[in-house]
């Protein structure tokens, strides 16, 4: 599962946005999505739900991602750990494949 900076930089990807125009539809400076796709600043809950508005989600959909450790030690998880994972997984994937598109229409 990704990070929310891998995860927001998926997003904008699978929407064939450049980081200027994804910081246009969401109203936001490009240095913001730069900083937030890097690593280098924390996502606020302002940019969350300016990304789920224009993905049409709801923002506790993206909310979950915000902390995911890049180091998880899968062998250290219980089954309903493991489980969570893999839901979080799918919803990743919905979220980039199905409703990155909609980022498009306000280009």
């Amino acid at each position: 599962m990704d990070t929310f900076p891998k995860l927001l930089k998926k997003i904008r990807n699978e929407a064939g946005l450049t980081q200027e125009d994804l910081a246009r539809v969401l109203k936001v400076s490009t240095a913001l999505i730069a900083m937030v796709e890097t690593g280098q600043k924390e996502v606020s809950k302002n940019l969350i739900e300016k990304l789920a508005e224009k993905l049409e989600v709801s923002s506790n959909s993206i909310t979950p991602f915000i902390f995911i450790a890049e180091d998880i030690d899968l062998k250290k998880l219980s089954g309903v750990e493991k489980k969570l994972l893999q839901v979080g997984q799918h919803l990743q994937e919905f979220l980039i494949k199905k409703k990155a598109k909609n980022l498009r229409k306000h280009v």
